[in-house]
């Protein structure tokens, strides 16, 4: 007598539903395995992110900080620069300045030519 393994038919329609199953089975549980590694790496590169926007947004305030004090100082500046600039006078002033000043001058070198003409007259 001799028996040929696996001419049996409700044994192999089993192994073969079995075979089936399992492969079906571990297929998707590998699916989900590498999809559950993905969201990890994905969660992982998102935390990362917030944390660089965190460290970014807090040089961004840091440096929003800087320059609105130095806005501040440069207005303060701007401000006693034009205290000193109204103080200057103005070209009329220049002019009715350098025309009392010649006059002063004309006077001043009259004087001392007639001093001049006192002592050697």
């Amino acid at each position: 007598m001799t028996f040929a393994i696996g001419s049996d038919p409700p044994w192999s329609l089993v192994e073969w539903t079995v075979t089936g199953l399992s492969t079906a089975a571990l297929g998707a549980a590998t699916f989900v395995l590498r999809l559950a590694t993905k969201l990890d790496r994905a969660s992982t590169a998102i935390e990362w992110q917030k944390a660089e926007v965190a460290a970014t947004k807090q040089a961004a305030d840091a440096a929003v900080s800087r320059l609105s004090e130095r806005i501040a100082e440069l207005y303060q500046e701007h401000c006693r620069l034009r205290e000193a600039a109204a103080a200057l006078p103005t070209r009329t002033d220049l002019r009715d300045m350098e025309e009392r000043l010649g006059e002063r001058l004309a006077a001043l070198a009259a004087r001392i030519d007639g001093l001049l003409n006192d002592r050697g007259g």
